[in-house]
Parts: structure tokens; sequence; C-alpha cells
């Protein structure tokens, strides 16, 4: 493949062998791409141009086909399927006007997760009863209790931390969080040394959050 600065995005589809490389148009400001270079094996490289700014583009059907959006930024954009191994046009449709006509190979990632969660008049009262349970289990969680007590509700995650001061994410739902600020159980200072009798001084409101990665 090219050198990093050439591809402004670049993903390994599910077979480990196919790379796509959305080439970067340094011309333009803010960075966009016009071609799609997809990397196969035996180092075969093909090409895609939809003709207009590609914006998003995602492997499909575990690498054999690629979807592709493009279009101006502000405007009505268009999508389109491709062979993977030929770059050749599969299928081709306009934007619609709702989201949730798009075939599924369109979709992005999120927005199939989003559709496959199942809703209903029961199962959104039972999601309301344990976020009622959760908040409960939260507020009973004081000042001057030890971090054993946080730890049968809460497990830790990613991100920038020490001992007196922490983030939380609850053990059912890794998105409410909670900060906590500690002062050490004995005269011991190391920051890096957790202690389960380390005491809570302090601990926020629960928020959602997306996960934070080290």
């Amino acid at each position: 493949m090219a050198d990093s600065g050439h591809c402004l995005e670049a993903w390994v589809a599910e077979d480990k062998q196919t790379v796509g490389c959305m080439v970067w148009l340094k011309s333009e400001e803010p960075p966009q791409s016009v071609e799609l270079e997809i990397y196969l094996k035996g180092g075969q490289r093909k090409t895609i141009g939809p003709g207009a700014p590609i914006r998003d583009w995602h492997f499909w059907k575990g690498g054999q086909q690629i979807a592709l959006y493009s279009g101006p930024r502000n405007g009505v954009g268009t999508y389109a399927l491709y062979d993977t191994s030929s770059a050749g046009l599969i299928e081709k449709l306009a934007e619609p006007s709702d989201e949730r006509l798009l075939p599924k190979w369109a979709k992005s990632q999120t927005e199939i997760q989003d559709e496959s969660v199942p809703m209903s008049a029961a199962l959104t009262q039972d999601r309301t009863k344990w976020i009622a349970k959760v908040l409960r289990q939260i507020s009973e969680i004081k000042p001057g209790m030890r971090r054993r007590d946080l730890l049968r509700e809460f497990t830790t995650e990613g991100g920038l931390s020490n001992r007196f001061q922490r983030t939380y994410v609850h053990v059912e739902c890794p998105y409410i969080k909670v900060n906590v600020r500690f002062k050490a159980a004995s005269s011991e200072r190391n920051i890096s040394a957790e202690d389960p009798n380390d005491i809570i001084e302090s601990i926020s409101q629960p928020y959602l959050a997306w996960g934070a990665i080290d």
C-alpha cells in the first residue's frame, strides 16, 4: 500500500486480506476524498470513483462488497454498492427522505444496531424499572464509605486516573459512569497503589458517556 499520508481513512475487511483506502485529496480543506482504493490479496489494486466526495463507506458481506455514500457536504447524497474484487457497480440509489427506507447494505453499523434493539411497551417499562434500580443503588454510595463498597456496583475503565481520582462504570452498563475522589486509607501516599480501604471523599451524579480507552 501507499504511505500513511495517502489515505484519509483505511479499514481492513473481515477476511483480513482486503484493505480499503479513502484517498486523501490534499488540495481540499477540510480534507476530503473522491476515490476509494481497494487493495486485494496478492497486491492487486482497484479504484472506485463515485464522481463526488465520499461521505461514508464500509465493507459488506465480510468484505465481498463495498457500500459507499457520496455527494456534496450540504446536499443530497447517493448510495452505491460495489463488488470488491472487480470494483464493479452492483446497485445505486438516491438518498431517500427517510433513512429507514434504505436497504440494509446502505445503513451504517450503528443504524443496524439501533434497529436491532427490541421495542415494546413491556420492554420500555422493564428498562425504566432497571434504570430506577440502578439510580437507587448508586444513591446508596456515600462519602465516608470505602473503595470496596463502590466496587460492588462499579468497575474501572480506561482514561486518565490515579489512586485519588477515577471514573468508574456500572457493572451492568459501561455507559453509566460516576467520578469519584478518594482519601488514602493510610499514610501511604503512593499515587498508583489503590487500596480497597481508601475512603470515598466525593462521588458525582451518575451520567452517560461513551467508553474511554487508555
